[in-house]
């Protein structure tokens, strides 16, 4: 049973069990004027508010009123932090970090390192589980000493800060070991937990699961995009001979989805004349040759585009307070915004993309961005709504109307039965956004409650830097046995060692898609992610609660990828049972950890739980 201890100076709650403290939440910018509490409660009265902590259930809550009155708390971090969500340098467990405080809100390169899923919750290795009910709040965690530099959101490099830097990384130990929460009418929730997995379960008890799957043939075959080896240099010859150049090449597939630009303006969802003179051609030979086709849509209106004439005519887009179009700013330049409250606006919306298809054969849609940040506070939509909550909107419409399709925002869309896709990957080997990113991401992303997460590009998006054989070969490696597999860069043009490689691990994939495909299914029922960490097998041991360069596919299959360059042999933490490495068939029996594991270039190391091939 739960105890709470109080102090007035400075004013703390402890909840304690068995005397073993499991969190203490202080505020200790004005003192208690009348502090009552008794075994199930708390109320203290301050100057500008009254807090009031509640047992509800099996949950604690606290709130704080007035709701015109700003309250900041800070809650202690013992034990080793999961959840939160999609962050740039995405370290793993969250103790790691140093995160200032800031709007927790969804962000395309988030000046803190805030990215594009979030999820207001967080659980720690001790069971103890945290929800942030209350929005717009600033959260901090481990946040740094004050005179750390600060940066400014822009999509301009300089000032931006490295991401590296965002966040920072904990190297010298001088975070603050807290949580910081603040904002107005606080609505957070505890619970308490005998472990992470227990605290895990609560967290999707409180948002919910999809109880569908995506296409099993999005977990069957790669999806191939336009995008990272084109860029915007697309055209119909151009994609046609990407397909052909995969098909020659022996590769499997699925997608062949057309990036950015095949629009004369963006808003207008038709195909550029010039560059596409003949879409439904081209899509019908691309349907001959084998493969499904998807266009990437986004939310924003190019000015002189006739859909921003017609979403202004009819009320349609995001507006000023006078009622005049808000034009914002996004990586492509500025132009309004869909207004995703209105139920006219997205019955036009999906209307026109359901006639695209009729026109041209397109089977589906990459929806990109819908994130907060492109959201102004100021903005006037049909239902009032905070940032955060256009990103919930869209993607909940996009879910709705769409299956074959991924997009890469959330916001609570725990329920949504699509791929959501990591932020653009540079193509590096670091946690600060590169390869071993991949894997931290899709343990934070499964730890916040989406099982299905699409990796981004293999080998990143070749923005400033040119990937080697020896990045792509790694990544299709790790990729191998992720939920899906995402190309655009061609592995073939890295020379014939990464071909043959990158080939084999694509089709290693295909291999194990029944797999993946059972184990989806299982997170329709139970919302246990498909990729999970290694502490899901030993939820006490220290090295299991902190590794951060392996995973478990269901609970028999442990992947140990590289991710360093010019490693040749590495260290594996083996959890209990017997483990049989797919290659050599050698059994390991753990818990134990293996040090110096051989893993030349063409091997994945990873281990089958001894007569369980094949199962979850």
């Amino acid at each position: 049973m739960i105890q709470l201890e109080t102090t007035r100076k400075p004013f703390s709650i402890s909840f304690k069990e068995n005397n073993i403290l499991l969190m203490t939440v202080r505020h200790s910018a004005s003192s208690v004027l009348d502090l009552r509490t008794d075994g199930s409660s708390v109320t203290a009265d301050f100057s500008r508010f009254t807090l009031n902590v509640q047992l509800v259930a099996d949950q604690w809550t606290l709130t704080t009123s007035p709701a015109e009155s700003i309250v900041e708390l800070t809650i202690e971090m013992p034990g080793h932090w999961y959840g939160h969500g999609e962050l740039i340098n995405q370290q793993w467990p969250l103790n790691k970090i140093m995160l200032q405080s800031a709007p927790m809100q969804t962000f395309d390169n988030g000046p803190t390192g805030l990215s594009g899923v979030m999820t207001p919750a967080w659980f720690s290795s001790n069971g103890a589980l945290i929800i942030a009910d209350s929005s717009p709040i600033e959260v901090g965690i481990n946040q740094p000493p004050a005179d750390y530099p600060h940066f400014k959101w822009s999509f301009a490099t300089d000032g931006r800060g490295a991401f590296s830097d965002r966040p920072f990384l904990n190297k010298n130990k001088v975070g603050d070991d807290l949580f910081t929460f603040k904002g107005y009418a606080l609505d957070l929730k505890f619970s308490f937990s005998e472990n992470a997995i227990k605290a895990y379960e609560k967290l999707v008890g409180h948002f919910g699961h999809p109880t569908e799957t995506p296409p099993d043939s999005l977990f069957e075959k790669p999806t191939w995009t336009t995008w990272a080896r084109y860029k915007t240099a697309i055209e119909q010859g151009v994609v046609l001979q990407y397909a052909d150049d995969i098909i020659k090449n022996e590769y499997p597939f699925n997608i062949l989805e057309i990036d950015d630009r095949w629009q004369v303006y963006y808003g207008d969802l038709g195909f550029d004349p010039k560059r596409f003179p003949n879409p439904k051609q081209m899509i019908d030979e691309l349907h001959t040759k084998g493969f499904k086709v998807t266009a990437w849509v986004i939310p924003f209106l190019d000015p002189e585009s006739q859909a921003f004439t017609d979403g202004v005519k009819n009320g349609w887009l995001v507006k000023h307070l006078d009622g005049s179009p808000y034009l914002v700013d996004w990586w492509q330049g500025r132009g309004g915004l869909l207004d995703v409250t209105n139920s006219s606006a997205l019955e036009w919306f999906f209307e026109r993309l359901a006639k695209l298809q009729v026109e041209t054969g397109l089977d589906g849609f990459k929806f990109d961005a819908g994130e907060a940040c492109f959201f102004p506070p100021d903005a006037v939509t049909q239902a009032k709504i905070h940032p955060n909550e256009y990103t919930h909107f869209y993607v909940n419409a996009v879910s709705k109307h769409f299956r074959l399709t991924e997009v890469r925002s959330g916001w609570k869309n725990q329920h949504a039965p699509v791929f959501f896709r990591q932020w653009d990957k540079t193509t590096s080997w670091g946690l600060d956004n590169g390869l071993h990113s991949v894997l931290t991401g899709i343990l934070a992303l499964g730890m916040a409650g989406y099982p299905f997460v699409l990796p981004d590009m293999v080998g990143g998006n070749e923005y400033d830097e040119k990937a080697s054989a020896e990045l792509m070969i790694r990544w299709t490696q790790l990729n191998a046995l992720l939920p899906s597999i995402q190309f655009s860069l061609a592995p073939w043009e890295y020379g014939e060692e990464s071909a043959e490689i990158c080939r084999r691990y694509a089709n290693l994939h295909r291999e194990y898609a029944p797999l993946i495909i059972a184990l989806a299914k299982e997170a329709t029922r139970t919302g246990v992610p498909i990729i999970r960490p290694v502490f899901w097998l030993d939820v006490n041991n220290e090295e299991t609660l902190t590794c951060d360069d392996e995973f478990l596919l269901g609970n028999n299959i442990l992947v140990a990828p590289v991710l360093y360059p010019e490693m040749r042999q590495r260290d594996i933490v083996i959890p209990p049972g017997n483990w049989q490495d797919h290659w050599t068939k050698r059994v390991f029996r753990g818990p134990m950890k293996i040090t110096g594991y051989p893993t030349p270039l063409e091997t994945l190391a990873f281990f089958e739980r001894a007569n369980n091939h094949g199962q979850g």
